[in-house]
């Protein structure tokens, strides 16, 4: 996928992928009608957004819980070191873990910071005992159960003008 950090959006990009950020369902003419342009160069800009790596993709956003993942956990991983073998073997075993919803490669006093979603408390401590304990290289798990979600969001923050 193209490095998008360099991508040069205006003001009408900015309105866009705000508004796609709300409603990523919503037909090129409606959104056309609300950034202000006409169909076809506002589907040409949708595209051109796409086709960088700004857009990343679309997705239905669901709700854990309503799906049976009653738990939600933030679990913090001390590596045992660094060496280039250990971390990516590290990372291509949490690429195939679907319970992992995000991973972060963190500066401080631990070196990943997972967000994990589990059935239930016993699933979710198999998964740190029997998975992660036991990932080659790991040093070090702290789980903590989230008890309440006070915000969940997936947008970014854009200034459209």
């Amino acid at each position: 996928m193209a490095d998008s950090s360099n991508a040069k959006l205006d003001k009408t990009d900015l309105r866009i992928l705000d508004t796609l950020q709300q409603d990523g369902r919503m037909p090129i003419v409606d959104l056309a009608t609300k950034v202000g342009l006409t169909a076809t160069p506002c589907a040409r800009r949708v595209r051109q957004l796409e086709e960088s790596g700004v857009i990343e993709g679309y997705a239905a956003i669901v709700d854990p819980k309503k799906v049976g993942h009653t738990v939600q956990a933030i679990v913090e991983i001390k590596l045992q070191q660094h060496t280039d073998e250990i971390v990516e073997r590290f990372r291509h075993e949490l690429q195939a873990r679907p319970e992992v919803l995000a991973c972060y490669a963190m500066a401080g006093e631990m070196d990943f910071l997972l967000h994990v979603v589990a059935h239930n408390v016993d699933e979710l401590s198999e998964f740190t005992l029997r998975r992660l304990l036991r990932m080659p290289g790991v040093r070090d798990v702290r789980s903590s159960i989230v008890l309440e979600t006070l915000k969940r969001s997936v947008r970014v923050p854009v200034r459209p003008g």
